[in-house]
């Protein structure tokens, strides 16, 4: 009996390690909700409102959207897991509308299955985002 009650504390102090880190975990997730969700989605209907008018001034469209890939940018070292995840989609989606957007400003036409897919891409990362949150 007495050779079962360390085993018995180990197994309640595993116990306690869980816990503490499924609330710690829940914690970050729960903060990172906070910092992720209100930036994509603003950047959603962004993202519609410059795929729409990517050829009417390109270069400016090109500037907006580097602005929102480092405003993603920079909540994503703060996150972890699935949330981290969401917000590189988001940033990759918009990242290839700043690039379609400078090729625009190049000289080349608005090539419409980019603008589309990247819109998608982006949507599916807020989805993504909104059923985690």
């Amino acid at each position: 009996m007495l050779l079962l009650l360390p085993l018995l504390a180990l197994g309640a102090c595993s116990e306690v390690e869980d816990a503490v880190r499924d609330t710690a975990s829940d914690a970050g997730s729960r903060v990172g909700c906070e910092l992720a969700q209100p930036a994509v989605d603003e950047g959603r209907a962004f993202v519609e409102r410059v795929a729409q008018d990517i050829d009417a001034d390109p270069a400016a469209a090109q500037q907006e959207l580097s602005a929102a890939r480092e405003a993603l940018e920079l909540a994503a070292p703060t996150l972890t897991g699935e949330l981290r995840d969401a917000i590189d989609q988001a940033a990759a989606a918009v990242e290839e509308l700043r690039a379609e957007a400078q090729a625009v400003a190049d000289g080349a036409t608005v090539d419409d299955q980019v603008v589309q897919a990247a819109q998608a891409e982006y949507d599916a990362a807020a989805q993504e985002l909104t059923g985690i949150c």
